[in-house]
């Protein structure tokens, strides 16, 4: 039979009434302590029958507590004062663990004494996983009692050095952040932002309604701490006009969304009549051959028009071997497809009624192209670019032919990721934008919308973040397994950074980061020197097998010991 803890909680805010009913439920015997005669009512209130948890103002049942955890709002001087309270009752070498995520643990360790931890995570409501940071005098015995409290109650324990955000925490919100002045600027919606991430990155939430569950107020206090101590950037001044107007997030009902009501839904994808049939897709490469599969699937007569015949012969035999294979539930049977054929000949543009360009991404290739599509193509085709990078204002702009024009970026692999980015410029008709939304919906895609500017939603979020990872790894302050532990686990992510770095390829990663950081509405750092590293070494990812992030720097690790021998 298991021991049965004893955890005392100090603090039953928002984090601390988390954590008192997560470890109750799992079968602790739980204490929580707070001097505020109304957080201890809330709990009452909020105590659930099978888990019963002592409330209490005094601090005598930490002298019985196998763990103690501080769960008190961030500033240091509250949580020194908190700490020194609790001193005088600890037992010898019972661990304290503290909520702290931007205050080091050196700040608080006169106050606390010696058995001092940090447990670091975003958010207490769903916490499987903590990143925990050892105080520099923590004992041993200390540490063994707090992982194995923290395994008893089913929480496994990722340990990261004592440094501000930590790994998974400091860079969630880093990103969340950017999330954030995106609604900020009017560039995109909430929604939008959070169904992109959704969709484009298999994110089981959006950020901006993880940064609702955190509460803006906490998530505002920690970006600004951590944009004095760690670089940062500055809370999106759109934290303090919601925050002014009383929409904290969940516990006040909104926040970027309503809670509890149908205000936050999605909207539901409702395939339509394909709204003019014929589709060329220009291109040959990956993107291509995805983008042409979806269209023949979506039921629309499909060319793919390539540079060379073995082009598009090659082209070809992907997109019939794709439509070959066993058809998913709820799509057409192989044979039953629209008709599709691949080539060079240059006159179906001027049947068509789509195109979609796919060309490589060079901007004078694209724009040599909308020049031909402007002067060839019917005066009704919707011309589109699906650039994941490059300005679409620049690439459509030789088709003169504004209201027509618009970006649609696809996500690779195109046939089975359900987001596109549609992207309108100034001119583009509110026609054009309805038929485009209509045709990804038939393809059963959902669509968000956005502005022309580097990176559109999801790789302005996704590449800042993965530049950021690779900026701890060149400082040493973690290794790739456990970075990618920890962002899995404790920020709940489908792939952890650098496993994500090396499918999406760094030399990609470097190209848009480059963009990204020429564009100063932007706010995103210059590229991480390891990441022109791994560029330069051709350590690209899973596009050069046995050469990525990980090997790269074991053998960095290694060349000055093979220098010293």
């Amino acid at each position: 039979m298991s021991e049965q803890f004893t955890v005392v909680v100090v603090g039953l805010g928002g984090a601390g009434l988390a954590l008192v009913r997560h470890l109750a439920g799992a079968g602790l015997d739980v204490v929580g302590v707070d001097d505020d005669p109304g957080a201890l009512e809330r709990a009452r209130l909020q105590d659930r029958p099978g888990h019963p948890v002592t409330l209490t103002r005094s601090l005598e049942s930490v002298a019985r507590a196998d763990l103690v955890i501080e769960a008190v709002p961030e500033p240091a001087a509250l949580k020194r004062r908190v700490l020194a309270a609790i001193r005088p009752h600890l037992a010898p070498h019972t661990p304290v663990a503290t909520t702290a995520l931007t205050t080091p643990l050196t700040a608080l360790e006169e106050a606390a004494g010696p058995d001092l931890f940090a447990l670091r995570f975003l958010r207490a409501d769903a916490l499987d996983a903590v990143e925990v940071a050892h105080g520099p005098h923590a004992g041993q015995g200390a540490a063994e009692r707090l992982e194995e409290v923290l395994a008893t109650a089913g929480i496994s324990a990722h340990r990261v050095l004592d440094r501000p955000g930590s790994l998974a925490p400091g860079l969630l919100l880093g990103l969340l952040n950017r999330a954030a002045w995106m609604v900020h600027d009017g560039y995109a919606t909430a929604d939008d932002v959070d169904t992109a991430l959704r969709l484009g990155c298999g994110w089981e939430q959006g950020p901006l309604a993880m940064l609702d569950a955190i509460g803006l107020d906490t998530a505002r206090d920690l970006l600004s701490r951590l944009a004095r101590d760690d670089g940062h950037s500055e809370p999106a001044p759109v934290f303090d006009e919601l925050i002014a107007a009383g929409a904290l997030g969940r516990k006040s009902g909104r926040g970027f969304h309503v809670h509890g009501s149908a205000g936050g839904a999605q909207r539901p994808v409702q395939p339509t009549a394909p709204p003019g049939c014929r589709v060329v897709v220009v291109g040959s490469g990956t993107m291509a051959t995805g983008i042409a599969e979806c269209f023949v699937r979506g039921g629309f007569t499909t060319t793919l028009l390539a540079r060379s015949e073995d082009s598009a012969r090659a082209a070809a035999e992907r997109v019939e071997f794709a439509l070959g294979r066993t058809a998913t539930a709820g799509e057409q049977e192989p044979g039953g497809h629209a008709a599709f054929t691949a080539g060079t000949d240059r006159s179906v543009l001027g049947g068509a009624d789509i195109v979609v360009e796919a060309v490589v991404e060079d901007l004078a290739v694209k724009r040599r192209l909308f020049a031909e599509l402007g002067e060839v193509c019917p005066p009704h085709a919707l011309l589109a670019t699906s650039t994941s990078s490059l300005s679409v204002a620049q690439c459509t702009e030789p088709a003169g032919r504004p209201a027509d024009v618009l970006g649609l970026h696809f996500f690779n692999p195109a046939p089975l990721m359900r987001l596109v980015e549609l992207v309108a410029l100034a001119g583009t008709s509110e026609h054009t934008l309805a038929r485009a939304r209509a045709v990804a919906e038939r393809l059963g895609k959902q669509t968000v919308a956005c502005g022309d500017r580097a990176g559109f939603i999801v790789n302005a979020l996704l590449f800042p973040y993965l530049n950021q990872a690779l900026e701890l790894l060149d400082a040493d302050e973690t290794t790739t397994a456990a970075l990618d532990a920890a962002v899995k686990s404790v920020g709940g992510q489908p792939l952890g950074p650098v496993r994500l770095l090396d499918t999406v390829g760094a030399d990609v990663a470097l190209e848009v980061q480059r963009r990204l950081q020429a564009e100063p509405r932007l706010r995103a750092p210059r590229p991480a020197a390891l990441l022109q590293e791994l560029v330069e070494a051709g350590h690209l990812g899973r596009k050069t097998p046995g050469k990525n992030t990980r090997t790269h720097l074991a053998a960095r690790a290694a060349a000055p010991v093979a220098a010293a021998a």
